[in-house]
């Protein structure tokens, strides 16, 4: 797969989301279970705001022992809905979206939360994968 050049991406609303978040970190840093024994599920696919976009899509990812959670699971989401990745690794790593054109990386540190985010604007499928394990975490249908 080509990566041609790398696209990053910020802003405030991901500064507030990582604040908000941190608690979900935590609990995706422990094995990427909840206090139910079950792994965190995406959240935001069926709201929507009152200016009709779809809410964000939040995508618990939890990166350990080389393994990915979720691992190769199909996600969906809507054409123009925010994608937020929630990623803890106990490696570093860089988590790539191919959503076309130049796609989406976003660099995630050793045992550091952390919070990015892109809003698919071509329909498709694209996987989303850890760069260094070289795995599909996810594969987001975007229609």
């Amino acid at each position: 797969m080509s990566h041609a050049g790398p696209v990053r991406r910020t802003s405030r609303w991901v500064a507030a989301a990582a604040a908000a978040v941190a608690t979900l970190g935590l609990v995706t840093a422990c094995g990427g279970q909840t206090s139910a024994g079950t792994a965190p599920s995406p959240s935001g696919v069926l709201s929507a705001t009152a200016d009709d976009r779809p809410e964000p899509l939040t995508i618990p990812i939890t990166l350990a022992g080389g393994q990915v959670q979720p691992n190769g699971e199909k996600i969906t989401a809507s054409l123009g809905q925010q994608v937020v990745l929630v990623v803890t690794s106990d490696e570093a790593d860089e988590i790539h979206a191919h959503t076309g054109g130049d796609g989406y990386e976003l660099e995630v540190p050793a045992n550091q939360p952390t919070t990015g985010s892109f809003t698919p604007t071509e329909p498709g499928s694209f996987e989303i994968e850890s760069h260094h394990l070289g795995k599909v975490i996810v594969i987001l249908n975007v229609s």
